[in-house]
């Protein structure tokens, strides 16, 4: 996807899938891929129906949300725009964006996604995928893509879209998993944590190979920072976040934002770029 690579690299396998890790460019993808129709199948039943699991998987996002907000809204001279979130879920992001007075849309493949967001939040929100909208042309500020650019089939396809209903200088935020150093510092015993949530995951990105990746759909001033820490529903799950996640923030801090801690969940931004390359 990034390079014309051939030389891969086993770093995770769970038949009769694995996660091959190219030589070239280091981005770490699933082979074999599930067909896109299955996929979307598969994700109708992805969200939460009931009340109590909807209200867990709200407050499992909300820091990291909050602190997207804040950013957008410091990006902006004006504090708000026009924002579309891509794999919106159940569109608590949008509430809150719309709260603070922007105008949002939302794109979901899922139908309870869809539909909760719409008569909770009572925003607009296509049926995906987004390249089959026909959005007009940069008729966006901002877009968001919360833990999504990792399911994509077309990563590439999906951010050259982006960048084409993004305004000249508009923002995007991606917040995405960074699972293949833990892999390796679990070795064997990663087989048995299914750290990718296979086969869910169809890569698995870098900072390295997330610059690559924005620089190549047309953005610039990429930017990857920590970006606060989810609160996992199991308790061995919320300890390693409350444990790595604060160490990272920390670390990212301390160092200026030079340093991040491998192997946890980082936000990404970028703006499109003003003008097209001479």
């Amino acid at each position: 996807m990034l390079c014309n690579g051939t030389a891969f690299r086993t770093v995770h396998r769970r038949d009769p899938l694995c996660y091959l890790r190219c030589r070239s460019c280091g981005l770490v993808s699933l082979y074999p891929r599930p067909e896109e129709a299955e996929l979307e199948k598969m994700y109708q039943d992805y969200l939460p129906v009931a009340r109590e699991s909807i209200r867990k998987w709200e407050r499992e996002g909300k820091e990291v949300a909050l602190r997207a907000a804040e950013t957008l809204s410091l990006r902006f001279e004006a504090r708000t725009g026009r924002l579309l979130e891509v794999g919106c879920g159940l569109g608590f992001f949008l509430g809150m964006m719309k709260t603070r007075g922007w105008e949002v849309e939302g794109v979901e493949i899922s139908e309870t996604g869809r539909e909760y967001a719409q008569r909770t939040w009572k925003v607009p929100v296509h049926r995906g995928p987004l390249d089959e909208l026909n959005l007009p042309k940069e008729s966006f500020d901002a877009a968001v893509l919360f833990y999504v650019i990792e399911h994509v089939p077309d990563p590439v396809g999906l951010l050259t879209e982006i960048a084409r209903i993004l305004k000249p200088g508009g923002l995007v935020l991606l917040r995405w998993p960074h699972t293949t150093p833990i892999v390796r510092i679990l070795g064997p015993v990663s087989r048995y944590v299914d750290l990718y949530h296979t086969p869910y995951h169809l890569y698995d990105f870098s900072p390295a190979t997330m610059k690559a990746l924005l620089t190549r759909c047309g953005f610039e001033g990429v930017q990857t920072i920590i970006g606060g820490r989810t609160r996992p529903r199991s308790l061995a799950g919320l300890s390693a976040s409350m444990v790595f996640g604060s160490a990272a923030e920390v670390l990212h801090k301390a160092s200026g934002g030079r340093l991040l801690l491998p192997g946890v969940s980082k936000t990404t931004m970028a703006r499109r770029k003003r003008k097209p390359d001479a």
